[in-house]
Parts: C-alpha cells; structure tokens; sequence
C-alpha cells in the first residue's frame, strides 16, 4: 500500500503539499521580516547600515508576500515555475554582487537564500504536476 501524501484543497485549482505550504508559510515570515524591519534582518545577514538601502529590502519583501500569497493560492505548477525563474534570477543577481568586497557576506548568504527558494519552488513544480497526471 502506498503513503497518500498530505495536501490541503484549493481554490479549486490543484492540492497544495503540506511540504509547499510549509515552505510558503516560510517565505510569508520572511517576506515580513524584510518589509518590517530591513535593518535588522541585514545586519543579521552581516550586512552594514547604509550599504543596502532599506527600500531594496522592503521592496524584495513585497514581493516574497506576493508570491507567497499567489503559490498558496494558486498552486500549480506553472506558478510554481514561474516562482522559481523569479528566485533563480534573484540568486544570480546576489552571485554577481560577491565581486564586491564590501557586500561579498551579504551577497553570499543572499545568494543561498534565493537559490533555496529556487529548488523549493522547483520541487513544488513537479510534484504539483506530478498530482495533476493522476
């Protein structure tokens, strides 16, 4: 007998693993935290005050709270892919700043973060297809 895995119904539009969800919940938190409190989560990341404007941040926490909000509701596998080009693109804008001394810890840590959301979202991608051939 084979495990059923878990998933949630939505918006008429597919089933939502508990495992993407999870990971949206995720990216909702941390869309949050960089639109709240830039500074913090920067520094965090070892960044310095004033190197990366707080609006950079926010804008990019805008834009985690979309598409969070957008895969959560909509979670097919187009989406998903789409979700994943718009973080891959991210991490090759963070790898190309690690030329840059001043910014190289922060631009590494980025990197690492976009490139997670990139293989979440691509294995969000095939599983929600997966769960459309049946």
């Amino acid at each position: 007998m084979a495990a059923r895995r878990a998933s949630i119904p939505t918006a008429g539009v597919g089933e939502l693993t508990a495992t993407a969800a999870v990971g949206e919940l995720t990216r909702l938190v941390w869309g949050g935290l960089l639109l709240a409190a830039p500074g913090r989560v920067l520094r965090a990341m070892g960044g310095h005050p004033g190197s990366t404007p707080s609006a950079i941040l926010r804008v990019l926490g805008v834009r985690h709270l979309v598409q969070a909000a957008v895969l959560l509701r909509w979670p097919t596998p187009e989406a998903f892919r789409l979700g994943a080009v718009a973080d891959g693109l991210h991490a090759l804008t963070a790898v190309a700043l690690i030329a840059d001394r001043r910014r190289r810890r922060l631009a590494v840590t980025d990197a690492a973060i976009a490139t997670g959301w990139t293989v979440h979202d691509g294995v969000a991608a095939s599983r929600a297809g997966a769960r459309g051939r049946r």
